[in-house]
This record gives structure tokens, sequence and C-alpha cells, in this order.
């Protein structure tokens, strides 16, 4: 495989702007040139292509760029917003799950007001979904663009030109091909949207519906890479990444799942690191009871990996992470 962008743990392949935009593109093009004034919010899901959109507007505005960190505030933000243009990255950053917790995320917010630079600003969607029912945050943002899940053809096309050496697709045996793929859909109402875990057909099931069979493996495969991380490219490249070898079955693609049924305090602590892709663990501390054994249990699942105190989602779990949260109704 060619050498691979990673970046504070995202990882995709080099993609158009149009292509993770789809009909939000342009809307974005038009903030970018100043026809739509205001602070821009570029919203996705973790890993999905919010820094390529962002580096984007760092070229056509010739921007200057923020990068927030855990435990970073508006300190880091107040020296340049009024330089020029200016794109910041990683605000979800901003505000803790805790009483108070909302004052960092305010002051930015009050920095904002009289801006007459362009400010382009990235979010996680899990976190901008909390933040607009507890503090309206979409009203603070005249234009809000989101990234859009990719169709399979395309993210097998993003994928395969990573590769130095095309891998070989082969189809899975009888034993194999039973098995059922859960993809995952958007439903909503008014203001609110939930994913649900949807059954697909197994590649064998599918194949059995055609009388010759004559499925090809790479295009199976790809499909279910795209059910399974709705369309996500920087989790279908990590997912396809932790195969290992010179063949591709589609059933090898997968996500990590433990099996159980986690307990409120692990599908809190997960809600929280899924919002925020990267949290220091000390900003857990206090309001995750039994913090300690929490992450034991959920970096054991392969759902987050834990190194010099930062709590970090895996790239290939969101699959599995997304759903455990949302069975538990954890906001």
């Amino acid at each position: 495989m060619k050498d691979s962008t990673v970046e504070r743990g995202q990882r995709w392949p080099d993609v158009d702007v149009s292509t993770l935009l789809g009909a939000d593109h342009e809307a974005f093009e038009a903030a970018l040139s100043g026809e739509e004034g205001g602070p821009v919010a570029v919203v996705g899901d973790p890993f999905s292509g919010r820094r390529s959109v962002l580096d984007r507007a760092v070229r056509e505005l010739d921007a200057t760029r923020v990068s927030l960190d855990p435990g970073d505030g508006v300190d880091r933000i107040r020296p340049r917003i009024n330089r020029g243009p200016v794109v910041i990255e990683d605000c979800h950053h901003l505000y803790e799950r805790r009483i108070g917790g909302f004052e960092e995320l305010s002051a930015f917010l009050d920095e904002l007001v009289g801006v007459d630079a362009t400010v382009v600003t990235g979010w996680n969607r899990y976190a901008w979904a909390y933040l607009e029912s507890m503090q309206d945050l979409d009203r603070e943002f005249p234009v809000t663009v989101e990234i859009h899940p990719l169709s399979a053809d395309r993210i097998a096309e993003l994928v395969l030109d990573r590769y130095d050496e095309m891998p070989t697709f082969v189809a899975d045996d009888s034993e194999r091909s039973g098995m059922v793929v859960t993809t995952r859909h958007e439903i909503g109402w008014r203001d609110w949207s939930v994913s649900v875990p949807v059954p697909t057909l197994s590649p064998g099931a599918v194949k059995s519906l055609f009388s010759d069979g004559n499925l090809d493996p790479k295009d199976v495969t790809f499909g279910r890479l795209a059910a399974v991380s709705n369309g996500n490219l920087g989790v279908a490249t990590a997912i396809l990444e932790t195969r290992h070898g010179s063949e591709v079955r589609p059933s090898d693609i997968a996500v990590p799942t433990s099996g159980r049924d986690m307990d409120r305090e692990e599908a809190f602590c997960l809600r929280i690191v899924l919002a925020k892709e990267r949290v220091d663990r000390e900003q857990l501390t206090g309001i995750v009871d039994g913090l300690d054994r929490v992450l034991r249990r959920l970096a054991r699942d392969g759902l987050v990996t834990v190194e010099d105190d930062i709590v970090e989602l895996v790239p290939a779990a969101v699959p599995a992470a997304a759903p455990a949260i949302e069975r538990g109704k954890i906001m």
C-alpha cells in the first residue's frame, strides 16, 4: 500500500471536496467566495473527511489554520480570529460534559460576533447534534455544510488508488457466505435523527438471487464495506487496512464487537469519545463512574485506545460504537 496520510488518528485518501459535500458543495464555495456572510460550519462523522474540506478552505482563503486539541479553549483562537480569514479545526474541543462546560464555547461564539473576516469551523457530527439541542448552536452559523456518505463505487475507486499492488479479491466459500451484514440507515423526525441497524443480504444470499452466480468478489467486498462504514471514507479505509495478506474476501469486512451489552457508564463514556474523537482522560474523571474499569473494557473491545492520558476513538470501530450509544439512548 502507498504511504497513508495519518493525522490525529484520521486517515483517508485524497478526495475532492465536491465528492464529500455533495449537494452542499455549492453553498460551501459561495461562502468561501464571500457570497454568503457569517461563519461557516463543516459538520461530519468521525474520520469522514472534514480535514480535506478544511484544507480546501485554507488554500482558497489563504487562511490561518488553528487546530484544537483536548483541553484547548478560546485563548488558543482569540489572537488569530481578527487577523484575516481563519480556519478552526475540531471545534468540538471547546465544550465539556460537566457543569460549566459550555463556558469556552460561549466565549468563542461571542468572539465570532462582528468578525468581518471569513471564519470556517470544523465539527464532529455527534458533538454538533448535542450542542444543537443544548445550545442552539446551529443559529450561530448561517452556512452549515455536511459530509455526505459515499457510494461503494466511489469508495472502491478512492481506497484502491492507495495500493501500489492491487490485492486479490476472492469469493467466499459456501461455509463463509451465509453471514449477514448490518448496515446503518438514518431515520429522523423534525430535528432529531438516529441510525438504526438494518440487516442486509450476505454475499452468499445475494449470490443465490442470480442464476449464474457470477458476482465480482471486489464489487461484493466494497458493497459490504460501504454498508458497514455507512459510506464513511475514513472508516472504510481503516476497516480495509485491518485485513492482512494479499487476498481479501467479502467476509473479511467486519468491525470490532464484544458480543455483550454495555452498561450505562460504558455507553456514556463512549458517547463522549465518539463526539470528541480524542479526549483527555482528566475530562472523563468525575463524570464517568469507575473510569479505569470502563476504559479497560472499551479498549479490550477494540473501540478506544488509551495512551499518554489521551483516550482516542478507533476509526475502524465507529460502526460498532455508534449503535452502542444509540441503543442506550445516550445523547
